[in-house]
């Protein structure tokens, strides 16, 4: 079975580890000397409505199944610290609390 990386990029990446939905996959880094592939850049869901977020760098070698729509991987880096709410302090000023 083949997969384009267009094909690659629609599918939704799950860690086996935590059986977390962890993403989508929004890239891929391909090694130029030897024409592999070192890793798939995944963007974490829920995160970045106004800017888009870090993607996670997914090792190859961590990749468990490719599948028709998913992804299993595992040794899933861990997220990195969301951004602080200003929202929810510009909003508590107004009211007073």
């Amino acid at each position: 079975m083949g997969c384009t990386i267009e094909e690659l990029c629609r599918k939704e990446v799950i860690n086996v580890e935590t059986a977390d939905r962890v993403g989508f996959i929004g890239d891929v880094e391909v090694d130029v000397n030897t024409g592999c592939l070192v890793c798939i850049c995944v963007f974490p869901v829920g995160r970045g409505f106004f800017r888009p977020p870090q993607p996670l760098k997914i090792s190859w070698c961590d990749i468990l199944k490719i599948g028709e729509e998913t992804v299993l991987v595992k040794n899933v880096p861990p997220l990195p610290p969301a951004p602080p709410n200003r929202m929810k302090k510009t909003f508590a000023g107004l009211f007073g609390k």
